[in-house]
């Protein structure tokens, strides 16, 4: 009997644009506004869904962007995927998701909310539970993004990554934290979970978590993801609204680059404090914005 080959899900190579220096030497953006699903998230959710067995039903919990990547990931096997996402997650994100096959589910709450049903429902199905950021394969999978930078702009001497739950910044952390280059997580004044929990040495729960950039609202970092944080020792800055909507309007002004309120806080934070003898790089995370959202963002 022939061996059925198995499927690769490549995640498609983003470009890397050269912007205005802004104070820096220079500063480099890896757009993931570009990305399948229109954010970086992608990556790891292809890298997950091949490791799974081909008759796999799926359920996870999103702000958005997760479930997106994971949506369109999950098409491209064949497999089921049911979405637990607040029911203010942006149309353009749900859109997204429904549009590449799974099956939705509005929840009156924010993420964690999202989580304790999207768990519920998996172990009622014995459907496979797939996290956004807390899972050694997704940050496995959020690795191929700083390769391509290495490929093809060498290393940075910072290298600004926006934390959520903090998938990002730990595969950030394992393929350049024994470089020379820093590495800076970035936060959301209003949700600082990853920096509270640095402080305490310990993952703290916030009160809450609202505010634009959904992608950053996790009131929780993950545990993985805080361990490597915390052994890296990671420096974290937090930006707020005026610098994103700034951020948004430099991004588009200067690369054509549309990105959402979560995919411009690493280059906000960039211009806090630039040093002009460093080479910075931003991750622009994710474009997926609605269009009056973007539209008051650029214009207000």
């Amino acid at each position: 009997m022939a061996t059925q080959q198995k499927e690769t899900i490549e995640p498609t190579r983003t470009r890397i644009v050269r912007m205005q220096p802004h104070g820096w030497h220079s500063i480099l953006i890896k757009d993931e506004s570009q990305q399948i699903s229109g954010a970086f998230k992608y990556r790891g959710n292809a890298h997950k869904v091949e490791q799974l067995p081909s008759e796999s039903a799926l359920v996870t919990a999103s702000t958005g962007n997760h479930a997106s990547g994971l949506a369109h990931a999950a098409s491209a096997r064949g497999l089921s995927l049911r979405v637990f996402v607040p029911r203010t997650t942006p149309l353009a994100k749900r859109r997204k998701i429904t549009g590449a096959g799974a099956d939705i589910e509005l929840v009156d709450g924010g993420y964690d909310d999202c989580e304790v049903l999207a768990r519920r429902y998996a172990s009622a199905r014995s459907a496979v539970f797939v996290h956004s950021f807390d899972d050694p394969d997704i940050i496995e999978g959020h690795r191929s993004l700083y390769r391509e930078v290495r490929e093809e702009a060498g290393l940075p001497d910072t290298a600004f990554v926006p934390v959520g739950g903090g998938g990002l910044v730990a595969a950030g952390i394992a393929e350049w934290g024994n470089e020379a280059t820093e590495i800076v997580g970035v936060e959301y004044e209003a949700a600082p979970a990853m920096q509270l929990s640095l402080q305490a040495s310990r993952r703290v729960q916030l009160a809450s978590a609202r505010g634009l950039p959904e992608g950053l609202l996790v009131r929780r970092i993950g545990a993985r993801s805080f361990q490597a944080c915390r052994d890296y020792g990671l420096n974290v800055r937090t930006v707020g609204d005026e610098e994103l909507h700034r951020a948004m309007r430099i991004l588009w002004a200067e690369a054509g680059i549309r990105a959402e309120g979560a995919g411009a806080a690493a280059f906000a934070a960039a211009l806090q404090n630039p040093d002009p003898r460093r080479r910075a790089l931003c991750v622009v995370s994710g474009g997926n914005i609605d269009d009056e959202v973007w539209k008051n963002c650029i214009l207000g």
